[in-house]
């Protein structure tokens, strides 16, 4: 996976999904963390991005999805479990064609759980989503195509 410690930083190359369906988006997180991101995950070395979400959602869920258009490019610096992270995010479009209902389920995520959850977009200001600019970019209809930059965000106090 594309994820480099460099002087007690992590540089995390990431893509992730975005699943609308009856104006709710598909959301998920660990049980420990305290605000929600869209669901996909780390690249690996010479892997096209939208083969790592098609992988991810496989691992971590077991669902075959469609990934589409590119909607948003995004460089976040932000600090998690203690560590200084510099992360560049792709994030598509996807469907989930084999959906059989929008009930929240628990996936995979190395030795640990994911916590799934269908959340209703209009909805989304009451919870904590990262990157921030989710909130608002989910709410747009139709989606808009954009590139995202942040500054430094301390996930751990979020």
């Amino acid at each position: 996976m594309i994820s480099l410690a460099i002087d007690g930083a992590l540089f995390n190359y990431r893509v992730a999904g975005v699943a609308l369906l009856d104006e709710k988006v598909l959301l998920h997180k660990t049980p420990s963390d305290k605000f929600w991101s869209l669901p996909g995950g780390r690249a690996s070395l010479f892997e096209f991005s939208k083969d790592t979400l098609v992988r991810e959602m496989q691992e971590e869920t077991g669902m075959n999805v469609e990934v589409g258009e590119m909607l948003w490019v995004s460089e976040n610096f932000f600090v998690y479990n203690g560590i200084k992270h510099h992360e560049l995010g792709f994030y598509y479009k996807m469907e989930i064609p084999s959906l059989a209902d929008q009930n929240d389920f628990i996936g995979v995520e190395g030795d640990g759980e994911l916590l799934f959850k269908w959340h209703p977009v209009a909805e989304l200001s009451t919870i904590k989503i990262y990157p921030e600019f989710l909130t608002t970019e989910l709410a747009q209809n139709p989606l808009r195509v954009k590139q995202f930059a942040s500054g430094f965000i301390d996930l751990d106090k979020a």
